[in-house]
């Protein structure tokens, strides 16, 4: 295979096709991977037909950057709801500062957890690749 797809170097090149002068049987199996080999690189694979949809249009450019305004928006209105209550609740003090510490440290280690994925992201050699 590694011949077929041009990865040896010349002298082991050589020694292949020597090998396959050589031998019928050789090159009646080097005939039939090469046309495996054709058939695999002309294959097209089917994605269901949907790129070319109307509802994937609509889901790209209107559906979708409407649902994340509306969860960032909901989800900062219920923050500073939450806030507001935090701050103008009448609990001790003590249990204030373990919450809010309980909170940053559930914040700190998500964030730290989404930044290593993103790193990990950016090295990726396979991230290119479609299905």
């Amino acid at each position: 295979m590694r011949y077929l797809d041009g990865e040896v170097g010349p002298e082991e090149r050589n020694r292949i096709e020597g090998a396959v002068e050589a031998s019928t049987e050789l090159r009646r199996e080097l005939a039939v991977y090469r046309a495996m080999k054709d058939d695999l690189q002309s294959l097209k694979l089917n994605d269901g037909g949907q790129n070319g949809s109307v509802w994937n249009a609509v889901n790209r450019h209107l559906a979708r950057p409407f649902g994340w305004v509306l969860l960032i928006v909901g989800t900062l209105v219920w923050a500073a709801y939450g806030v507001y209550l935090y701050l103008t609740s009448e609990s001790f003090l003590w249990q204030k500062l373990a919450t809010g510490g309980v909170g940053i440290g559930i914040l700190i280690l998500l964030a730290s957890v989404i930044w290593e994925r993103y790193r990990v992201w950016l090295t990726d050699p396979y991230r290119d690749i479609q299905r």
